[in-house]
Formats: structure tokens, sequence, C-alpha cells
């Protein structure tokens, strides 16, 4: 016991600041999301947002019953964690699936609330989007559900990133890795996602530390290494070196693992880590082999890190997978199979749903991946964005760049600006031999990071579904761990007079405050490149600005203004009924052409607002630029109140 107590003294000893960190995260996370006022959830926080319905509902869902019809566009892990704290502590009602019901002729409050009932041809449509489901359920307590879903997500969320700094502390150094960690913490955009029951935060994280750990696990005997024996197994073969190749190729494949098991975007990763990998093993490894055996070396590494990862995903889908029917699956699969997938692919998978778990859990997974090719081909959803409305055609190759400068804190976005000037300038004044050992001093880290970085964007920018910043997170957080790495290489350098490293120090503190200072509203901030977070809606809407998450607060406004009724046009998944009252709220659209009575108030989400403004086919009398000069207020930052003169 003293030993122990020893060892947990100097580990918080040499790594609080990191844990300060983390923890200082899980707080703004958790209370930017939740509010204070725990007596009064339904206005306190963030009301429930456009993803998280399907998400909580169906996360719920596979833990209860082991099936997964519902949400299968997404892989499960985010949405089983989320499930955990509601079940444990809550044990909320969800209607039993039932075959009995062929038809729905019944409402569905009826079949949920009161029967307590699920038709199980709702279940294989994947009736995801019906909130009175489970969460507003009327035997269920929705916000309380909500509060639990989002705090499992922030404590599994912010463990990860505890993990991340440990993989880059290993990898490089203390240094880099605590500010890698800073720059990752304290970003607005940061804190949303691993805020909300999505997947996109989770995954990112989950995708920077499969690059760490596979660095690590391919990176050879040289400087950047020093006595680490897990990279000695090449050369002095012994039970230590072997153990730790063994823990090195598990830990590789359970972090890329649990990254496919985030999103099907992190496939991506299977190439990124590949190209990276096999660059490194040519013209960087240094280990006095040659360089066909290096190559031969990674391959082998690489190899079973791809089966032992694939392996494990299979594994958690069958747990998903082992009460779904073989109806059911082939139903799904016949009806989303993507075009883009070879024909005698949708044959196999017919016949694996025929078989037992495995089988049923390799095409549970090809209809998730489908849906999502379908997703990106069709992308037919309306984008706002700078001053246009696109529809299928995307809002183009400028969209991920000019909201990754504008969404992360410009302090951020100064000091990546500043890393690049200092590894292009060291160098571009090299002479060609210095050259070659300054990108050998890089490391295995370095060039993983870039590639994957440089896949994950490629395909981003080049992608028509433009719909939130948040799906290029993880070359966001690429960036962030890069920067970090070449402020750490050059701390001592001078720029414009200033040492690296006190720039790099003002930096985390700018962002830091400019984090505490946009508290609680993070999904709808802007930095001052952008215009600042009152006018973030101006460059773009959707997940960027508006995601229904300020309906609470619409709500409390109302109550405290003693509104008898007012006139909503929102982009919202919330039930007006459970928070502003059945009979206080009425949905409007001005392009109808008639406007309430004089008086009345109308509350307009920014998405909304955007999406009709900049519609060519409308004219303006049916546009809300008529009531620019009525604006009397908002609900957080994405609800416009309006009051017709």
């Amino acid at each position: 016991m003293r030993k122990f107590s020893q060892f947990a003294g100097r580990y918080l000893k040499e790594n609080y600041p990191a844990i300060f960190i983390c923890l200082l995260f899980a707080g703004l996370a958790f209370f930017s999301a939740s509010g204070f006022d725990f007596s009064n959830l339904k206005q306190s926080g963030n009301s429930i947002t456009s993803d998280e319905l399907p998400h909580i509902q169906s996360g719920y869902y596979y833990l209860k019953t082991g099936r997964f019809f519902l949400n299968p566009e997404h892989p499960p892990l985010a949405k089983d964690i989320s499930a955990v704290l509601p079940l444990l502590i809550l044990n909320p009602v969800f209607p039993e699936v039932s075959a009995d019901y062929s038809e729905t002729t019944e409402p569905a409050e009826k079949l949920f609330s009161k029967d307590l009932v699920f038709p199980r041809i709702l279940e294989v449509e994947n009736y995801q989007w019906d909130n009175r489901l489970f969460i507003f359920n009327e035997n269920n307590n929705p916000d309380l559900i909500l509060l639990f879903s989002r705090l499992s997500v922030i404590i599994a969320n912010t463990f990860f990133l505890y993990l991340l700094y440990s993989v880059l502390k290993k990898l490089w150094s203390k240094r880099t890795a605590s500010l890698g960690l800073a720059l990752i913490a304290f970003s607005p955009l940061s804190l949303i996602h691993a805020s909300l029951v999505t997947n996109d935060f989770m995954a990112a994280v989950l995708s920077m530390l499969a690059v760490g750990s596979f660095a690590l696990l391919i990176r050879t005997k040289n400087s950047e290494q020093k006595n680490d024996p897990a990279g000695q197994f090449a050369t002095r073969f012994n039970l230590a070196a072997r153990l730790n190749l063994v823990a090195g190729l598990f830990l590789a494949s359970a972090f890329l693992s649990l990254a496919l098991l985030s999103k099907f975007s992190a496939l991506i990763l299977i190439p990124g880590l590949f190209a990276g990998g096999l660059f490194y093993a040519v013209f960087l490894a240094r280990n006095g082999k040659k360089v066909w055996v290096n190559i031969l070396i990674f391959l082998a590494k690489y190899a079973a890190v791809m089966i032992l990862a694939l392996s494990f995903t299979l594994l958690s889908y069958s747990f998903h997978a082992k009460n779904a029917d073989s109806y059911g699956i082939k139903r799904q699969l016949g009806f989303n199979y993507s075009k883009r997938l070879p024909d005698s692919g949708k044959h196999i998978m017919m016949k694996m749903a025929e078989g037992g778990r495995f089988g049923k859990a390799a095409a549970s997974y090809a209809i998730g991946l489908s849906m999502v090719l379908n997703r990106i081909d069709g992308a037919g959803q309306a984008t706002y964005f700078l001053g246009e409305v696109h529809g299928s055609e995307g809002a183009g190759i400028l969209y991920f760049p000019i909201l990754t400068v504008t969404k992360i804190p410009a302090a951020t976005v100064i000091l990546t600006l500043l890393a690049i000037i200092l590894i292009l300038r060291s160098l571009l004044t090299s002479s060609s031999k210095n050259l070659l050992v300054k990108i050998r001093k890089l490391g295995a880290g370095s060039v993983l990071f870039v590639s994957f970085a440089l896949f994950y964007a490629q395909n981003a920018v080049s992608s028509e579904l433009n719909i939130g910043v948040r799906h290029f997170m993880p070359a966001i957080l690429a960036a962030a761990i890069l920067t970090a790495r070449v402020v750490d290489l050059y701390w001592g350098r001078t720029v414009l007079r200033l040492k690296t490293g006190y720039v790099s120090g003002g930096a985390v503190f700018l962002a830091a405050l400019a984090t505490i200072l946009s508290f609680p509203h993070y999904l709808s901030y802007y930095n001052i490149l952008g215009g600042g977070t009152n006018n973030g809606y101006k460059i773009a809407t959707d997940s960027n600005y508006d995601w229904g998450q300020d309906i609470k607060r619409l709500a409390k406004w109302v109550d405290e203004n003693d509104v008898d009724k007012i006139y909503t046009h929102l982009f919202t998944v919330n039930p007006l009924d459970h928070y502003i009252g059945k009979e206080r709220y009425e949905w409007f659209n001005i392009k109808d052409g008639k406007l309430p009575p004089p008086g009345s108030y109308i509350a307009v989400s920014a998405m909304e607002y955007q999406n009709n403004v900049y519609d060519e086919n409308l004219p303006e009398n049916k546009k809300y630029t008529m009531l620019r000069d009525n604006l009397i207020g908002r609900a957080g930052k994405s609800i416009f109140i309006f009051q017709i003169p």
C-alpha cells in the first residue's frame, strides 16, 4: 500500500498539469451542456441537438435488446457509452419490440407510452427520429436522460483525451504532449462536441490515439527512442522485447478498433497509416538494416494490426447483432446497399446475414457503411455558407478551411501558422545533407500524423456533404498535435524577437481565455476572425451555429417575459409542448405570406433564418429581412426573437 501511495504521488506530481487540464475540460463540458439549475432542468443548459436524438435512443435500445436496427449508419461506441449511466441510474422505459403489429395504424403516442410496444416493422425501417419512442416517452424524464447520457460521454471523452496525452508523452515528450493537450482542450469546438452524444470528437481523439500508438509500434531504434526497449526487438529479440511488441500490437489494434467503432470516416486511418508507415520504413528508419528488411518488418506489423483491429470491430458488432433476425438485416441491406459497392458483395452479405452472430455482424457493418456512402452521394441537405444556400453540389472546397480558421480560437490559428513558418524556414535554409537529417528528426509520429491528416483533409474537402466543421475534427486535432511537436522542437528559437516558448504560452493562455469567455455558448462560437459568436451565423449555420441547442433558453425567455403565445420557425427535434407548453406556441413560416397579428412575437432559428433570407426563389415580402428592424432579443445565440409592429 505504501509503495502504491508513493507511486501515485510521483505520478500525480509528474502529470498534474495534464490532469488539471482534463478535469477543467470535463467541468466546462458538463456545465456548458447541463447548466447549473438542476432543480429546473427543463430550462437549464443545452436542449437536445439534432443528432443526439437518434444516438441516445438507439444506444439505449442496443443495450436493452442486443439488436442493431436503429441508427446503423453510425457505429455504436458513443451511443453505447451514452446509455451506461441512464441504464444504471434511471433504468427508463423502452417499448418492447413486438412482431404482433403488422400495421401501425395506432397513434405512436399510444403504442410507445400506453401499450409500451415498438412494432418490429418500424424497428426494421430504422424508425429513429420519433422523440416519443424513448427520450420523450410519457413514462420517462427526458431531461434526466439527457443529463446522464451526456455525462457518460463526457467522462469517456475526458478519459480518451488523457490517454492521448499519455501516448504523445511516450512518443515524444511531456512538453509536446502537454501543449497538444492544451490546444485541443482549450477550444469551444472540442468542448461542445465532447459534451454532446455525438461521435465526432470521440472519433477524432480515438483516431489520434490510433495514429500515435501505431507510431510507437513501428518506430525504430534511434535518437527519438533513446533506451525504450519496445523498439529494440529487431536487434535484441529477448523476452522483454517480445512482451513490448505484443503490448504494442494490442494497443495499436485496440485504438484502431475503437476509432472504427466510433465513426465510419475512421476507415481513412487504413490508407493513412499504410502510406505514412511505408514512407517512414523506406526513407527515415535508422536501424542499420537494409530498406527491404524495414519494409517487410513494417508490412508484418501493419498486417497484424489490421487483422486484430478488424477482428475486434467485428467482435463488438457481434454483441450488437446477437438477437437480430436475418429477415431484418436482409431487408435493411437490400434497401440501403450502396451502388458504389460491388453487387457480389451484396450477395455475400445476404448469405452472411443468414449465418451466426459474426455473419450478422459483418452484414450489419455493411449496412452502416452503405448508408454513409449513400448519404455522401445524395447530399441534398440545404447548406448555408457565406451568403449562399447550397444543395447537393456542396459548399465548395473552401468550406472546411474557412470554418477551421474561424471556429477555433484565433490564438491557436496564429500558433499553427507560426509552427508552419518555423518548420518551412528550417527546411528551406538547410543544405541537402542537413535537410535529410532534419526530416529524420521528425520521426515516425510526425510522418504518420501528417499522412493521416492529408488523407483525411483531401477526402473531406472533396466531399459534397458540408454540414459542419465537426466532420473535419480529426484533421484539426492532428494539426494541433503537429503544432505542439514543432513548437517543442524549436522551443528556444526566436521569432520576431520573442522566444517560441513564450509565444506558445501566450497562445495557450489566450485560447483558454477565449474558451472561458465564450461559456456556455460553445456550439455557436466563432472567433474574432469570423466576426465573433454573435455574428458567426453569417458564415455558416447548421451544426456550426444552430443545432437546436437553445430551445430551453427560448422557453425560459417566454416565461420570464410573460409571453402568452409565440410563433416559432425553429430547427429542432425538441417537442415544444414539453418546453414551452401546448397552448403557448404556434408553428409559423413567413414564406406563407401572412404575418401574425401586431404585437406578436416570432422566434426564428439562425439556420431557418439564413435559408429563408438567401433563398433566391422567394420574393422580398416572404423573407425575414422585412423584420430585421424588429429584432428585440435572442434566446441563447441561435434563436432570433422578433416582434410584429
